[in-house]
């Protein structure tokens, strides 16, 4: 008789970031950059991306000036 084959789960990633983490880290590296350049070298080696930036705090979407 055959076993079913059952998918293995999948664990948490332990590194995985919070929203409000990368929202935080993107702007610790905006304001710590020179240029457009070097910051967005520094985000793609984070695994960021600027959009991560632009996040309200908790989650929300950006408020409109």
């Amino acid at each position: 008789m055959r076993q079913p084959k059952v998918a293995p789960r999948k664990e948490p990633d332990p590194f995985a970031l919070s929203r409000e983490q990368r929202r935080r880290g993107a702007r610790v590296v905006a304001s710590a950059t020179d240029d457009a350049e070097d910051c967005a070298a520094l985000l793609a080696i984070l695994g960021l991306d600027p959009a991560d930036g632009l996040t309200a705090p908790g989650g929300a979407p950006p408020v409109p000036h």
